[in-house]
């Protein structure tokens, strides 16, 4: 600065900024580790402020990818707390200190959904153009026309969505695999569903495409083969 020269600085948050969640998506074991002083935190916020019910179906149904729905036990009635997982920020460890942690679902056995979705979104889905643009997006786009109560009765039971293809360099079949929330078989509407399948079914054929029926399972239910053959999609997936 310059001797004589008055400095014009900027305030900024002179009151303190609202309080802030985030979720940490730094692995457990990296945070215990003296040579790893930095770690990733992901925000998060109510999804309930700012999509419409049919939005949020598709979320908790996981058709949007970078939005995580949590269950937190702190959380209110009528909230619907997410992950932002299109932006992971770096933050210095030390600033965990005095903070105590809040859990992101009440259910430990639901943790495994961020380390799923985290995976997924760091590899490219290995789907076939024709599937992405003739199948699953075809599929999205359909529910997404839907009036949002039905919206609401597709997503209710389900978890994710995932393709089968009989090859990824010119697939001749494809099929869409439901798979579904557990406990939560019996909300599935399957009337909607198989409106839906007819729908890809002409979209696909079009381009000599064979759409098999749409499969319903829960990951316990599901063989190894049929998850390891098949790929999780989202709404506006591309290869």
């Amino acid at each position: 600065m310059r001797e004589g020269v008055e400095a014009e600085l900027a305030t900024f948050a002179e009151k303190g900024l609202p309080l802030r969640r985030a979720m940490i998506t730094t692995q457990g074991c990296d945070l215990l580790k003296r040579t790893h002083t930095w770690i990733s935190v992901a925000p998060v916020y109510d999804a309930a402020e700012y999509f419409d019910k049919g939005k949020l179906g598709q979320i908790r149904a996981g058709y949007i990818l970078h939005l995580l729905p949590l269950a937190p036990p702190w959380g209110e009635t009528g909230q619907k707390w997410v992950a932002d997982l299109r932006i992971e920020i770096p933050v210095e460890k030390t600033v965990l200190i005095g903070h105590t942690p809040l859990e992101s679902y009440a259910n430990e056995g639901d943790y495994i959904r961020v380390p799923q979705r985290l995976a997924h979104l760091r590899q490219r889905p290995d789907v076939a153009e024709d599937c992405l643009t003739h199948v699953s997006q075809p599929l999205f786009d359909w529910v997404n026309q839907q009036e949002e109560a039905a919206q609401e009765r597709m997503c209710a039971s389900v978890d994710h969505v995932r393709i089968w293809q009989d090859r990824y360099d010119a697939p001749t079949r494809a099929q869409i695999i439901l798979i579904m929330r557990e406990g939560l078989e019996e909300a599935h509407d399957q009337e909607l569903w198989d409106q839906a399948h007819n729908h890809i079914y002409e979209h696909a054929s079009r381009i000599g495409l064979l759409v098999l029926p749409t499969k319903c399972a829960t990951l316990k239910n599901l063989s190894a083969s049929e998850f390891q053959g098949s790929h999780m999609v989202a709404d506006g997936n591309s290869s």
